[in-house]
C-alpha cells in the first residue's frame, strides 16, 4: 500500500525547552536524579545482573551529564551541548529505557519499581521537550494520512474492492430452532 503525501519537514529535537526551563523544572530534574541515584545504590547488589539494570545505569548517568551541562555559564556552549545530548538520547537511548522499564512493569514483584522508572523517563522527556517533538511528528503523520483520505488518494489502491458490477454474496439467513 503506497500512500503519497506531501513532504513535510519533520521537527528535530532542540535544547530550546531546556534553555527556557523554569527553576521548578530544573529542580524536578535534580529530584529525579536523586531518586534514580538512591534506587541505583540501594538495589545494586540485588539487580545488577538483571537485563534492565544497564538501562537504569545508563539513564542515571545520562541524566547526571545533562544536569552538569545545564550548569555551564556560556549560553551558546550550553545550548550546543544540550542539543547534542538530547539528539544522542533520541537515537535510541530513550526508546531502550522505556522498553526495558515497561518490561519490568510486567514482572509482578518489581512492577512498582518499573512504574517509577517509566514515570521518570516520561517526566525527563517532558521537561526536555522531547515529548512535544514526538507529538508534532505524530500530528504531522496523522495530518498526512487524513489529507490522503480527503483527496481520495487511496481510491486507486482500494477502488476495485467495491466495484458495482460484481455480484455480492449476501449470505444466508439462519434461524434458530426453539
Amino acid at each position: 500500500m503506497a500512500i503519497t503525501t506531501n513532504t513535510i519537514s519533520m521537527p528535530t529535537i532542540t535544547a530550546a525547552a531546556l534553555m527556557i526551563a523554569t527553576p521548578n523544572e530544573k529542580a524536578m530534574l535534580h529530584d529525579i536524579y536523586a531518586l534514580l541515584d538512591k534506587l541505583f545504590i540501594r538495589n545494586k547488589n540485588q539487580h545488577r545482573r538483571s537485563h534492565w539494570w544497564k538501562s537504569l545505569a545508563a539513564f542515571r548517568k545520562q541524566l547526571g551529564l545533562l544536569l552538569s551541562e545545564l550548569e555551564l555559564s556560556s549560553a551558546k556552549e550550553k545550548e550546543d551541548k544540550l542539543q547534542a545530548r538530547l539528539r544522542y538520547w533520541d537515537q535510541g537511548d530513550i526508546h531502550q529505557w522505556y522498553c526495558q522499564f515497561s518490561q519490568l512493569v510486567a514482572v509482578g514483584p518489581f512492577a512498582v519499581l518499573g512504574l517509577v522508572m517509566m514515570a521518570s523517563v516520561a517526566r525527563v522527556c517532558r521537561v526536555c521537550g522531547i515529548t512535544a517533538v514526538y507529538e508534532e511528528i505524530g500530528s504531522a503523520e496523522m495530518k498526512g494520512v487524513l489529507s490522503a483520505v480527503d483527496e481520495l488518494a487511496l481510491a486507486d489502491e482500494f477502488g476495485g474492492v467495491l466495484d458495482e458490477g460484481e455480484g455480492w454474496d449476501e449470505g444466508v439467513v439462519v434461524e434458530r430452532e426453539e
